[in-house]
C-alpha cells in the first residue's frame, strides 16, 4: 500500500499550527535537549522553555506545511524538508 498525502495548508509559521502539533514538537525537542546534555544542564521545565524560544522566537522566519497522511494522520514538517521528499 502506497501512502497518500494531502496537503492541507503551506506556508504557516509555527504559531499558525494546531495546538497539538506545536505541543508535540515542543516536547520532542524539550526531552531531546535533556538526553543530549549532560545531567543536571536541563530539567523538564528548562527544557521546555529553551525548545518554545527555538520555534517562536529563534525560528519565527521558517515555514511549516501542514498535511494529512494516510499512515500517519495530521503531520506538520518545515517547508524545505516537505519539498525535498518525494510524495
Amino acid at each position: 500500500m502506497r501512502e497518500v498525502v494531502k496537503v492541507i495548508k503551506e506556508n504557516l509559521n509555527f504559531n499558525q499550527l494546531p495546538d497539538n502539533i506545536q505541543k508535540a514538537h515542543i516536547d520532542f525537542m524539550a526531552d531531546d535537549l535533556i538526553q543530549s546534555f549532560d545531567d543536571g544542564v536541563h530539567n523538564k521545565k528548562s527544557a521546555t522553555a529553551d525548545a518554545k524560544q527555538y520555534y517562536y522566537d529563534w525560528n519565527k522566519e521558517v515555514k511549516w506545511v501542514l498535511y494529512k497522511s494516510s499512515f500517519h494522520g495530521f503531520r506538520a514538517e518545515r517547508q524545505e524538508d516537505f519539498n525535498r521528499e518525494e510524495y
